[in-house]
């Protein structure tokens, strides 16, 4: 993924999250349509059968979001973010695939996209990884991440994480569980800046760009499938 541009303002919280819909299968469309239409901060702007019509569509309707397959006829996924890397307007990328390939993943993450679900997600992941997207928050389903990672971890991976301080380890703990800033700051009784203090500082010390790969480096090493019971009720952190 690629990092997060500064001076880039969050939609507004009175304003419809404008988003367009890419994939082949319009049976598929027609019910991502139905979902989007029943939240009132969210409006469909278009729909597009294939990656050149969603190319079109982005540079008409000008969307928040651009939620597209990654394998569509015509244009892919990747070939279409890359056709669109010089739209001048604001739009973040949310890909939905019924592939799970950490290839896949890294691809994508390291062509701007911020959000990514599978077609076997569920309406609560998907929804905020529009949410999320919108607010120019990475989003990955802990499913996807669980799934993508559970081969070996590289040797010494999980040294890394004692390099950590207690807090560090378990704003990455709640980070890796798809949680924003706010809400980790309300789950670690802190302020939002003391959080994203934290975030910032455990990227830095783990060599990660963003909290994209936060999440999937926790997965990999096993540490967010800890049992919530293991955080330390005193504000010591994640036992590890």
């Amino acid at each position: 993924m690629a990092v997060p541009r500064k001076g880039v303002s969050p939609i507004a919280r009175d304003e419809q999250i404008r988003v367009i819909i890419a994939d082949d299968h319009k049976l598929f469309r027609d019910g991502i349509r139905k979902l989007l239409e029943t939240e009132p901060d969210m409006i469909v702007v278009g729909e597009a059968s294939d990656g050149v019509d969603a190319l079109r569509a982005v540079r008409e309707r000008e969307p928040d979001i651009l939620l597209f397959d990654i394998n569509m006829p015509r244009l892919n996924g990747v070939q279409l973010i890359r056709e669109l890397s010089a739209v001048p307007h604001r739009i973040e990328y949310v890909a939905i695939s019924a592939y799970d390939t950490e290839e896949n993943l890294s691809r994508l993450s390291s062509m701007g996209v911020i959000g990514y679900v599978l077609k076997a997600s569920g309406k609560v992941e998907l929804l905020s990884a529009i949410r999320s997207a919108a607010q120019g928050q990475p989003y990955v389903d802990a499913k996807v991440a669980g799934r993508l990672l559970t081969a070996a971890s590289p040797a010494g991976e999980n040294d890394k994480l004692h390099e950590l301080t207690p807090r560090e380890k378990e704003a990455l703990y709640w980070l890796a569980q798809g949680f924003s800033n706010g809400e980790i700051a309300g789950r670690m009784v802190l302020s939002e800046k003391t959080v994203k203090n934290h975030v910032s500082h455990l990227l830095r010390k783990l060599d990660l760009r963003d909290r994209t790969q936060a999440a999937v480096y926790a997965w990999r090493i096993g540490f967010a499938q800890l049992p919530e019971q293991e955080l330390d009720e005193n504000g010591g952190g994640v036992y590890l």
